[in-house]
């Protein structure tokens, strides 16, 4: 028989396995969206780019903060790309991932 502190305790241990795959895939995601905007951006080494942006975002992990870090980047090497396009872009890459994700499980 199935008691209330099974279910909580199966409840909490599907909680933790949804953050850790949320966590894993943005990780994943924000890596790939600085080698786009690496590329973009014409940077020498996209790779060293790509990690700083992602280790960025493990201490700034909105999508928010990241669009306007990815806007202050671009206006920097003045690229010129709409910052709706950008948060579009985030979303389509986490979609792909989530995807590529289940699809190796």
């Amino acid at each position: 028989m199935i008691t209330l502190k099974d279910r909580a305790r199966a409840l909490e241990n599907k909680f933790a396995y949804e953050q850790d795959v949320v966590f894993r895939a943005a990780a994943r995601r924000n890596k790939l969206v600085g080698l786009w905007a690496a590329q973009l951006m014409e940077r020498t080494d996209p790779i060293a780019y790509a990690e700083e942006l992602a280790a960025w975002a493990v201490n700034n992990p909105s999508s928010e903060e990241l669009v306007t870090q990815l806007r202050r980047d671009f206006d920097a090497a003045r690229v010129a790309f709409p910052e709706d396009g950008l948060a579009d872009r985030l979303n389509a890459m986490l979609v792909e991932v989530l995807a590529d994700m289940k699809a190796a499980a």
